[in-house]
């Protein structure tokens, strides 16, 4: 049934020509349609569009208890008289020290090298008045490198999903003290969440971790610039750290639910972590241990500008802008996207626009993985900052220029379109490159561009780009399928039949439109 009001915030609402046309779930990801949209379809294509095909339900899959439960599914159920323990310490020690030299520990830095050990011990020592606080992050951290290093024998023994649930029982007394250890063990929930698709319950653990760091003033202390640091010192270091972590998946969050950010940047120190513009593009083998900037999933300035780009656009605020307004924060945002573009190394950079096949395979892993990541989310936000456009409408003037003027402002959606493109250019090239761990990460990438190049066709099906711009879009659920999934649960096999509806349907509308107009020229 189309939709007849909308809960999505306007971040996640899909505007077009002045019109609300529906709204993306947030829980599912898959988008829902207004009955103005369908009429509209309707007139554009002379058929009434079937997303209602969209409602499939496997008897065998429950949408709301795996998104909302706050204990995840068990790989390998166990039996009440089973207990979850933690590995042999030396075991433990192995994975830590694994997980420290690796690039993730850099994309991640969850832990310190110094404090971690000692929480390790405290972990096995039961008459610790740390002793529930060390084992809950410990557990948490394995809950992460169980599926992040499958080669290792130690690794790919542990029930990550069991792990996660006992490290979620102990948190729950623990939620009194703001620790930087909890503080570990709440990011490192969040994570295993988000890798398993569950943003919703994701966001609740984000929330408690942004509380945490307000707490322990990690938004506002001013970390050492020195190596050679006293325990308080690398404290107030890796909670600065540990700050970065909780805003740059603040904001992502925040464009992916459309719920506000936590975190106000009018708070906060935003000074960026000394030597990161030395260091954040450098490969981790060619700077000193100890000396190493983090990268941080994407780039802090990009998380700073996407930060920029969810207050300016998004807001409730944002919403009561005149059209001139709204016009001048789009172009001020671009203005600044590219500055942030240019500013990157060329090898990494992303280009304007992606025309053929990307070549990562003289690039060692550390530059592909940043160049995958940097390259979808410049298309992203280069899509989501020209996307607001569509709630610009230019009004008819007919007096004057005795023609229809397009919806919005072209230049702004021709950009839209070309991020679009772009998007599901790149990942037809890289999809199996990517982490199987990561399919939830960035499936997330395609929707948003599958919507803009549909509403673009059928707005103007005669324009260059129609006839490729449908092929685009036939090839979408081949680029989902090839992404590569660690696990595959019904939660998978639902998103990828719901998807591939949807792309066979917006490409047979897509069609229709095109052979509507053809005939009106003949």
């Amino acid at each position: 049934m189309p939709l007849t009001s909308l809960d999505e915030t306007p971040l996640r609402q899909i505007f077009f020509g002045g019109q609300n046309f529906g709204a993306i779930d947030s829980q599912n990801g898959i988008p829902h349609f207004t009955l103005q949209c369908h009429q509209w379809i309707l007139s554009r294509t002379g058929q009434w569009p079937r997303f209602h095909d969209l409602d499939i339900h496997d008897p065998g899959y429950d949408e709301n208890n795996t998104e909302c439960s706050s204990a995840p599914v068990m790989s390998a159920p166990l039996n009440q008289n089973d207990k979850v323990v933690l590995p042999d310490q030396h075991i433990l020690a192995f994975l830590l020290r694994t997980f420290m030299d690796s690039e993730l520990s850099l994309i991640f830095p969850l832990v310190d090298s110094v404090l971690i050990e000692e929480t390790a011990r405290m972990a096995y020592a039961v008459n610790s008045h740390e002793y529930i606080s060390a084992r809950a992050c410990m557990f948490a951290f394995l809950s992460m490198v169980g599926t992040r290093f499958p080669d290792i024998k130690a690794a790919s023994e542990i029930n990550s999903d069991a792990c996660a649930a006992e490290a979620q029982l102990a948190l729950s007394e623990l939620l009194h003290h703001a620790s930087i250890t909890n503080l570990q063990t709440m990011i490192m929930l969040l994570l295993h969440e988000m890798l398993r698709g569950r943003v919703n319950t994701a966001s609740m653990y984000h929330a408690l971790a942004c509380r945490t760091v307000f707490t322990l003033k990690g938004h506002t202390c001013i970390p050492p610039t020195h190596y050679n640091l006293t325990r308080k010192e690398n404290e107030n270091r890796h909670l600065r750290m540990l700050f970065w972590m909780c805003y740059v998946l603040d904001k992502d969050i925040a464009l992916r639910t459309g719920q506000p950010p936590v975190i106000d940047d009018q708070f906060c120190n935003l000074t960026l972590p000394a030597n990161y513009m030395e260091t954040v593009f450098v490969d981790g083998n060619k700077v000193t241990k100890g000396q190493r900037t983090p990268w941080f999933p994407g780039d802090l300035r990009l998380s700073l500008l996407k930060s920029k780009t969810t207050c300016d656009l998004y807001s409730h605020a944002a919403l009561i802008k005149t059209d001139a307004e709204l016009l001048k924060t789009i172009r001020v945002l671009d203005e600044e996207l590219e500055s942030w573009r240019i500013s990157i190394p060329e090898e990494l950079r992303p280009g304007l626009s992606v025309q053929k096949r990307a070549n990562l395979d003289t690039m060692s892993s550390f530059k592909s993985m940043i160049h995958i990541e940097l390259s979808l989310n410049y298309y992203f936000l280069l899509n989501t900052i020209h996307a607001a456009s569509g709630r610009f409408k230019v009004n008819e003037d007919g007096n004057r220029s005795g023609r229809k003027c397009r919806f919005g402002v072209q230049s702004s959606l021709d950009l839209s379109a070309e991020a679009s493109r772009s998007t599901l250019r790149y990942l037809s090239t890289v999809a199996s490159r990517l982490y199987m761990e990561t399919f939830w990460v960035f499936c997330f990438y395609p929707t948003s561009a599958l919507m803009t190049l549909f509403f673009n066709i059928l707005h103007d099906p005669h324009h260059d780009f129609a006839t490729d711009d449908v092929e685009l879009l036939c090839g979408a659920s081949n680029v989902l399928q090839s992404m590569p999934i660690r696990r595959v649960t019904p939660r998978e096999t639902m998103y990828l039949k719901r998807m591939d509806i949807l792309v066979r349907e917006l490409s047979e509308l897509s069609r229709l439109a095109m052979a509507r107009q053809m005939t009106k020229v003949k």
